[in-house]
This record gives structure tokens, sequence and C-alpha cells, in this order.
């Protein structure tokens, strides 16, 4: 069985124009958690093709781990008539973000997965008029969405706007990217800067920052203090001493976070390609010099974090500079390399980039049907936009 998919890793949907199976061996519907055990299976099975091979996991409660996509979520699927089994899913996510410096609700589409027999244009076209039929709710305008910019079929068949699929604006490229934690930035930090761990009687004084320079980033989202510490929340399974913040002075000047997401959901390295499979050893060996991550075994889940909550009062790269080398410094030993994203046009960014990284670029695209067209056309694209990394 084979499964492709888009999301923001390495990932290859290919998209037929034809196929011998009829569209009506296949009906779309909404799964409900009496799916939960076929949909981790599901999961485990979906290997994104590539020259690193993932499959994304969401165990021990799939629909649990949703949380942290948004504040409602939907899994769709694509069953075979006869047989009732899931051949397709993907996710719709409803969370409150900044759009234009106000909260606002806004959507996600994430989690596409498709077995072969499902991979073609047609079937593909009335699975997002099911979708469509959802968004007839009137939650949302808009919803995000990202694509690995080397996954071409993908974006060759979600961009051509057939079968009434909706059109996608490409907001620019969000650069992701895996980094090892024996690195260094290319900042020195700066003496009067003091960076500490975060805790519960925090809680107040993060949110107000949050909420006061978030809003100066186009799509950063709506964090309330039920996100911290709950189960169900934005930001679940983030523990305080993994929130940092960093002061000048007495002021507090930014947030960071190394978000250890792997107890609800997590990358597992399937393959490699046939080259690199070869070369896996002697290539870990130069990282090892050069300081890069190095590729883990396949069939294991590597120990990662993800750089979270990433908001800086003036974009002071000094400031972030200093978050970084104190979350480095103290979860070197702990996990192997970290997941960074921020979007192209971020001043911080070169702070990531001057780092030792493996890139996993992709674009951020907002896709819209007609009745979101005009709400589209009032985003602000001179503000910066903030994808949460920990959420996609």
């Amino acid at each position: 069985m084979t499964i492709s998919s888009i999301s923001a890793a390495p990932a290859g949907l290919r998209v037929r124009k034809v196929t011998s199976v009829p569209a009506s061996n296949f009906r779309f519907e909404l799964a409900t958690p009496a799916d939960n055990s076929e949909l981790q299976q599901f999961s485990r099975n979906a290997e994104m093709p590539g020259v690193i091979r993932f499959s994304f996991e969401r165990e021990p409660d799939y629909f649990g781990a949703l949380c942290v996509e948004g504040r409602q979520s939907e899994v769709l699927v694509c069953r075979g008539t006869g047989t009732g089994r899931i051949r397709a899913t993907g996710h719709r996510s409803i969370k409150p973000v900044f759009v234009n410096g106000q909260p606002m609700p806004v959507g996600y589409l994430s989690g596409l997965r498709l077995e072969e027999p499902v991979r073609n244009r047609r079937i593909l076209g009335r699975g997002y008029q099911f979708l469509r039929e959802r968004h007839g709710d009137g939650r949302v305008p808009f919803y995000l969405t990202t694509i690995m910019e080397d996954n071409r079929h993908a974006t060759a068949a979600l961009l051509s706007r057939r079968c009434g699929l909706p059109k996608y604006h490409d907001f620019g490229r969000f650069c992701c990217m895996a980094i090892s934690l024996n690195s260094r930035g290319a900042s020195s930090v700066n003496t009067d800067l003091r960076v500490r761990n975060a805790s519960a009687g925090d809680v107040s004084t993060i949110i107000n920052f949050l909420q006061s320079e978030g809003r100066l980033r186009q799509f950063f989202p709506e964090y309330q203090v039920a996100d911290f510490g709950t189960a169900g929340g934005l930001l679940a399974h983030l523990k305080w001493d993994d929130v940092f913040l960093v002061f000048r002075g007495d002021e507090l000047v930014g947030v960071a976070a190394a978000w250890d997401q792997r107890g609800i959901r997590r990358w597992r390295v399937t393959g490699y390609a046939n080259w690199l499979h070869a070369l896996r050893l002697p290539f870990n060996l130069l990282a090892k010099m050069r300081r890069m991550p190095r590729l883990p075994k396949p069939g294991s889940t590597p120990d990662y974090f993800i750089l979270s909550l990433v908001c800086i009062r003036s974009s002071d790269r000094a400031a972030f500079a200093a978050l970084l080398e104190e979350m480095v410094r103290q979860k070197r030993r702990q996990y192997a390399f970290f997941l960074a994203g921020l979007h192209e046009r971020d001043p911080l960014l070169p702070e990531l980039l001057a780092r030792p990284h493996f890139p996993l670029p992709s674009r951020l695209y907002v896709a819209a049907w007609e009745d979101g067209d005009t709400a589209v056309q009032k985003l602000d694209r001179g503000l910066v936009p903030y994808l949460e990394l920990g959420s996609l």
C-alpha cells in the first residue's frame, strides 16, 4: 500500500489525470473517535516519499493530538464503499489568530494523505467538494496551508483550481529547517540581556506580551491562559520550564519555547533514497565534524523539539540570539536537533540560517473560495507572516 501526502515536511502527492477506479467507489464523511485505531494505523503507513522518507504519527489519541492545530478540528476521510476502509484523510482546523492586527478565526488545512487508488484529480476534487460543504458553516473566510517547495505534483494539482478547488494565494517561503544543538549562532550574546525559564506565575505576563507583540505579525495565534498547561490547549504538553523569557533590565523583550510534542504526535524516519542510505554513515561522520544534524536510523523517532512561541519585541536579533543560546545550552544533552521555521521576510531568520542546518523549505498559501476573496484582498502583505511550527 502506497500513501502520499501534503504537509510542512518532506512530502510528495502525485495526482493522475485519469484513473481506472470509478469515483463512485468512494465516499466522503467525517471521522469519529471510534475511528481512532484505524486513523493511527493509516497515519503510520502514510510514508512521505522523498530523499528522506517520514511518517507522522498521532498517538495515543489521534483526535486529542489535533488540539494543537486549532480550537476545533474535523477529520475528513475518504472510504471505499465496498470495504468501508479509510483510503484518504484531511484535516480542517479553526483557531483565532491576528489578522491585520485584530483577532479573528481562520482555518488551517493539513493531514492530506492519499492511497494510490484515490490519488487522482477527479477524486481529489470530490474531496474538496466535501470540504467546501463543511466550509459552508461560515466560521472562517479562508484557510492557511503549506506545501513543500519540491513537491511539484502537489503544487500543480492544488493550484490548478480544477474540480472546484479553492484559489491558493502564494504568501511566500516558509523557511523550515533542522538545526543541530551543537551549533552556535552568528551574533554574540549581549551582556545586558538576561534569560530565564518561565514558571506558572508568569502566565499573565506572557499572555499580555504575546498578544501585544504577536499582533504585529500576520497570523500569529491569539493564545489564552487556558492554552498553557492543559491537555487540550493550543500548547498541549508544553512545560513551563521549556518556555524561555529574555529581559533587558526588568523589561520582558522576548519569548520562545522548546516544545517536545512526542507524547502526542511525532515524526518517524521510515527510510532514505538508496544513494543516501548508502552514504548515511559517512554523512553522519561529516555532519558531526561540521555540527550538522545527523541522519537518524530508519524506523526511529529522532530526539528533537520544536522551536515555538517565537515573539521578540522590535525583532531584536540580540534578544533572539540570547534566547537561542540559553535554550541550546540547556537542551543539547537531551536532544539531537530542533526544528525551526520562520517566514523568509522575518528579520529574525538570519539568526537561524547562521547555524548549520538541514533546510526543509515550504511555501505558505492562503486558500479561499469566492466568498473569501474580499477577506484575502484586505490582508496587509506588509506584515510579516508567522506560522506556529508546532501546530503544523
